[in-house]
């Protein structure tokens, strides 16, 4: 039985769940449903031999009379989704366009049939009828039945699909998934095995992978532990006392169980029935025995991680003319599974994780992010900064950042819409004083300082003019977020030391370089590398400033101003005036010194912008 999954969200499940979807698993009661049939044409190399339509239990298939050596038919499934949305009101996505659903059931159909089912014609013909391969290379070779030419699938196997199915729907959400993105990277690893074999093989491997459980993995004994880990730690053991040596070995096989190889190795055979090595293996060509298949399986293992790790290829042992053969000699393990052999493992193991899961009944859950074609994009800052609510201790330095990339755009003239801040900063007014000293709350009286730096004194309200004298003087210490209201307005900025300005900047790298950063925009980032820089230069530091010169080019590569100033930094010939305005902006469009409260907020579409200002840095 699989371990339950910590629930996943719609969008982690995006694009996976179609079939669960159209068979009603996640519908409300008495909500009405679209309801749209979709009909698409796939290929197989097999007769589909039955009354037709046949059904299944999401849609059904109308085969063709074609007998060549591919055939036709054609796939009819109804995509279902709620006409209401949570909220009551209309829902504006009728159908999905219907693709996925049709190839999800024609992943299920090629590897529960073993008969190759697709959409693309072109790869379908090539691999079935062999185009352009030589002998011992064709895909029927790697893979008997699944590409051979003129195979039948009878009654008893459209069942077989049938209870599948109905296993496969009835799983929770996370295992139903899962058992999907094995299923389809397994069916498409032996459509490019041809092209790649060692990549097919490793994501069989892989397909294998993702479906082991920590809870069926079991300790090795001694005895059958790695042969060369043995010896060393039996050497080291050697003159310690038995009960002492004991726990070691213990601890050791104990870690080992642990560890990722073992849980795969594991999973797997603990998967394995008996009809695996008995009804399921007759007529297979040299199927693995059953004391050699531990072995083989850490050697599949293995054969992945160095096609993962050092891109190390397959010997051509492994998959070329085996004829179909499930195992085969490699000079390097002996005898190993092959691609055929690894196909038949993974549909088994597959099949023995769906009738061992827990089966849920439906329940109602909001699917809507779980829809394929739906894409993540975030939106630009003056879109969103200045919607009141959301304002928190964990989103406010993200809305710093937000103003700060807006302001920028603003005042360079890469946009024109306008961001009015008000209720923000009457939402700050609020949070501010709950809030202890540190990143964000910095963050939240930059935003009202730089906001109020903008607006017209005359208009600045009475709680705002409160505030700003209140808690103005925090952006006095030094801060990039200090920095970056000097840099967007005429706010002066305090005399740092040097030494303050390299604490700062050296700080602020350390920060990116774990990640643990407060948001600003690139350009910000690389002034503050650039202006404790050139602090040091002033005070003769030269070697000191030409690191701080390489963290500001490293904030945005290939940046010519930057590179040019670095290079005659680093030659002696320093240029202490490097022109911040024009690396922020772009062309000078404000005037240097103007009087900020001349300017026009950036609350409403700006047609002159003369007023503006920024501090020259």
């Amino acid at each position: 039985m699989a371990k339950r999954e910590k629930d996943k969200t719609a969008r982690q499940l995006r694009g996976q769940l179609m079939l669960q979807i159209a068979a009603g698993r996640f519908f409300r009661p008495d909500v009405p449903l679209n309801e749209t049939e979709h009909r698409y044409t796939v290929y197989s190399n097999a007769w589909f031999i039955g009354d037709t339509p046949i059904e299944l239990p999401v849609g059904e298939v109308v085969a063709s009379t074609e007998t060549g050596l591919t055939t036709s038919a054609m796939i009819a499934v109804v995509d279902r989704l709620e006409r209401q949305r949570p909220d009551g009101t209309d829902d504006f996505m009728i159908a999905t366009a219907g693709t996925d659903l049709v190839d999800d059931l024609a992943y299920l159909m090629t590897f529960v049939l073993n008969r190759t089912v697709s959409r693309n014609h072109d790869q379908t013909r090539r691999l079935v009828t062999g185009e352009g391969t030589s002998r011992g290379r064709s895909a029927n070779d790697l893979f008997p039945g699944v590409f051979e030419p003129r195979q039948s699938v009878r009654p008893d196997q459209w069942d077989e699909l049938r209870q599948f199915m109905d296993d496969l729907l009835n799983l929770s959400r996370a295992d139903f998934a899962r058992v999907m993105r094995a299923v389809r990277n397994t069916v498409d690893a032996t459509r490019r095995a041809l092209d790649d074999p060692t990549g097919a093989y490793t994501d069989l491997v892989a397909a294998l992978e993702s479906i082991s459980d920590d809870e069926l993995s079991t300790p090795v004994t001694w005895d059958r532990y790695d042969g060369s880990k043995r010896k060393i730690i039996d050497a080291a053991l050697a003159d310690v006392n038995q009960e002492v040596a004991d726990g070691v070995r213990a601890a050791v096989l104990e870690a080992e169980r642990a560890g990722l190889k073992r849980r795969f190795i594991s999973s797997t055979m603990a998967r394995l029935s008996p009809d695996y090595y008995r009804s399921e293996a007759v007529g297979a060509v040299s199927p693995p025995r059953a004391p050699d298949i531990e072995r083989m399986l850490a050697i599949a293992y293995d054969i992945r991680s160095r096609r993962s790790h050092v891109l190390e290829d397959l010997g051509e042992g492994v998959w070329l003319f085996t004829n179909g053969a499930e195992t085969a000699y490699e000079p390097s393990f002996e005898r190993v599974l092959t691609l055929a052999g690894l196909w038949r493992l993974v549909r088994h193991v597959v099949r023995r994780y769906v009738i061992d899961a827990d089966k849920v009944p439906a329940e109602p859950w909001d699917y809507r992010n779980a829809l394929p074609g739906i894409v993540d994009m975030q939106l630009a800052p003056q879109y969103w900064i200045s919607q009141p609510g959301g304002l928190s201790e964990e989103t406010a330095t993200r809305r710093f950042d937000g103003f700060a990339e807006a302001l920028i755009g603003w005042i360079g003239g890469h946009h024109k819409e306008g961001f009015p801040l008000h209720e923000v900063c009457q939402e700050i007014e609020g949070l501010v004083p709950t809030l202890p000293a540190g990143e964000a709350r910095t963050a939240l009286i930059a935003i009202h300082v730089l906001w109020h730096a903008w607006v017209d004194p005359s208009e600045h309200r009475p709680e705002a003019i409160a505030f700003l004298d209140e808690y103005k003087a925090v952006l006095d210490a030094p801060s990039p977020s200090a920095f970056t209201v000097s840099l967007l307005s005429n706010v002066p900025l305090q005399t740092w030391s040097t030494d303050d300005w390299v604490a700062m900047a050296q700080a602020r790298n350390d920060a990116r370089h774990t990640g643990k950063q407060a948001p600003l925009p690139a350009a910000i980032d690389a002034l503050i590398q650039l202006e404790a820089a050139d602090q040091l230069e002033a005070t003769g530091r030269h070697d000191e400033a030409v690191v701080f010169a390489g963290n500001a080019v490293a904030e945005l590569p290939g940046n010519e101003p930057l590179l040019a100033w670095e290079a005659r930094l680093i030659a002696g010939d320093h240029d202490p005036n490097f022109d911040s305005h024009k690396f922020l902006f772009g062309v000078r469009n404000v005037e240097a010194g103007a009087d900020s409260s001349e300017s026009e907020p950036p609350d409403e579409p700006a047609t002159e912008r003369d007023g503006a200002t920024a501090d020259e840095g």
